[in-house]
């Protein structure tokens, strides 16, 4: 999804136009929810580096939000995976979240994530580059490429991933965004079928018994409390067992003349 003005980066045909400003990566279209967001990020990512680095380059990106577990995706299993080893262990670059600053590469040398560089070995690996996107409050993520074996990280490479993570940043807000008013919208509508249900389910209990509508909601609640179940399934029962069967709700927007 795109605003005006904007264009979209679909693949690694152009890693080297003059002006790049204003790029966007659709991230909404044809995902399912967010964590298909996080996997159409994860694809991109590992063509568009693979383009610059000229070598396959793999991607995971993780996605840490405020009381929910984390989310994570891989350009392949293989990538998946030492992402979620890394969250599991908490012993790599991207492991924290949020205190990830700046770009972290883990090449063949050096003393430090030495275990975190024993399991890229493990699963086909040879060197890391984590570079930290930047989401809303409450938010915190990476994207995490992964190089094959004897490939390092230089800094034309960490300069290419650190531009596409600022894309990456501001593509994937705008796609929580989204599937964030998606998800209301079918919270309302769940609501919304609910209290109409009841409200039917209430009408009939009305016309059988003689009574006010406060008095039949109080025949639901109590069956709901005797029963341990919601007022919902209770009127939705009373509504199966009409002769005509439960009649069907729809909401639509009001016509306008």
């Amino acid at each position: 999804m795109t605003g005006r003005g904007c264009r979209v980066a679909v693949g690694p045909a152009n890693n080297k136009g003059p002006e790049r400003q204003g790029f966007l990566l659709d991230l909404v279209t044809g995902a399912d929810g967010e964590g298909g967001s996080l996997q159409k990020l994860a694809d991109g990512a590992a063509r568009w580096i693979s383009t610059t680095a000229g070598a396959p380059v793999e991607c995971a990106a993780v996605l840490h939000r405020q009381r929910c577990c984390p989310s994570i995706a891989g350009s392949t299993p293989e990538a998946a995976s030492v992402a979620a080893a890394e969250d599991e262990h908490a012993d790599g670059p991207a492991a924290l979240g949020s205190a990830l600053a700046a770009p972290a590469v883990v090449n063949v040398g050096g003393s430090r994530w030495q275990a975190y560089r024993r399991r890229l070995l493990e699963r086909g690996f040879g060197s890391a580059l984590a570079v930290p996107l930047e989401l809303q409050a409450g938010s915190a993520g990476a994207v995490i490429f992964l190089g094959p074996p004897n490939f390092g990280f230089n800094a034309r490479v960490v300069h290419e991933a650190s531009w596409f993570a600022g894309v990456a940043s501001q593509s994937l807000k705008l796609a929580l965004d989204v599937h964030g008013v998606i998800r209301a919208g079918d919270n309302l509508k769940q609501v919304l079928e609910s209290r109409t249900s009841i409200d039917v389910a209430c009408g009939v209990l009305m016309a059988q018994n003689r009574c006010s509508y406060s008095e039949a909601f109080g025949k639901l609640a109590g069956t709901s409390r005797n029963r341990n179940l919601k007022v919902r399934s209770v009127a939705d029962s009373i509504l199966k067992a009409m002769p005509s069967g439960a009649p069907g709700t729809r909401f639509e927007p009001p016509a306008i003349a």
